[in-house]
């Protein structure tokens, strides 16, 4: 009887865990970053500018780009800006510490990361889907960015 509940329990546990995954998908963006300028000022953006480098998924899918320097600019999403720019907030936390974070889903955005000489015309819209994620040092795309060179 206790080796049934017990492999019940297991299958629910991994049911729960696929069910989480594939609301969410891959993330979309894995990023180091260096520096945020909130648009039009810090005390309620409408705007992000997030410079660093960046891994991206390609839409749809787990496929991912080589890292890049660049920046990401996003505008406010209408349907959740507070909790955007609680994540927004979170992305200045981490400018500087090496410490490497994912975010949005690829499963619902393509995200673009400008050249740091090219001026963004427009926002994009911020991803939002797996919220933001510290990512293990050692998990290989965090690694990819961490010993980028060309910084």
């Amino acid at each position: 009887m206790k080796s049934i509940v017990c492999s019940a329990a297991a299958v629910l546990v991994i049911m729960l865990c696929l069910g989480v995954v594939n609301a969410s998908g891959p993330i979309a963006v894995y990023a180091l970053v260096d520096r945020v300028t909130f648009e039009p000022s810090a005390d309620k953006p409408e705007r992000i500018r997030i410079s660093g480098v960046f891994i991206t998924a390609e839409e749809r899918s787990d496929v991912y780009s080589a890292p890049q320097r660049g920046y990401l600019y996003f505008g406010l999403p209408r349907d959740n800006e507070e909790l955007a720019r609680r994540e927004w907030a979170d992305l200045k936390s981490v400018v500087g510490t090496r410490q490497v974070v994912g975010l949005g889903s690829s499963w619902h955005t393509k995200v673009r990361v400008w050249k740091p000489d090219e001026e963004a015309k427009s926002p994009d819209s911020y991803p939002m889907g797996n919220g933001l994620v510290k990512i293990n040092p050692e998990q290989p795309r965090a690694r990819a960015l961490l010993d980028y060179r060309d910084r």
